[in-house]
């Protein structure tokens, strides 16, 4: 096994811990995704977070809400 410093530590940390609240956020929506998709669907977003983010940064929320996500 790889020995990995505690900062390359840490990092991996805040993105399972991303992928944690991301997978909260998809099960209260209701959408119907198997729990392996799930997982490696979030752990890819928050692998990611930085590309997500610059691609939502210029979102509005326009439509209606039903207020079962908040941001």
């Amino acid at each position: 096994m790889a020995a990995i410093s505690k900062q390359e530590a840490d990092a991996w940390d805040r993105v399972l811990d991303a992928a944690a609240d991301l997978a909260d956020l998809i099960e209260s929506s209701g959408i119907e995704i198997d729990e392996y998709d799930l997982e490696e669907l979030t752990i890819f977003l928050a692998r990611h977070g930085p590309v997500v983010r610059g691609m939502l940064k210029n979102l509005k929320r326009t439509w209606p809400c039903d207020g079962a996500i908040s941001p």
